[in-house]
């Protein structure tokens, strides 16, 4: 499974991240813009491996 983050310094600058990986890749949104710790909004995503196996295992 490969995860990502974006980072952005407003709230739609991290949206903005978010839609364009969602464009580019067949991600699924974990995590919301937020910027619960004060600083910098962030945006959490995550991908299946292709062939829905990871290291021999199935994923989920």
């Amino acid at each position: 499974m490969a995860r990502y983050t974006v980072h952005g310094s407003t709230r739609q600058e991290c949206q903005d991240a978010l839609d364009e990986l969602g464009r580019l890749l067949d991600v699924r949104v974990t995590l919301f813009p937020t910027n619960s710790l004060g600083g910098s909004w962030i945006a959490r995503a995550t991908r299946k491996a292709p062939d829905q196996t990871v290291r021999g295992l199935v994923v989920r």
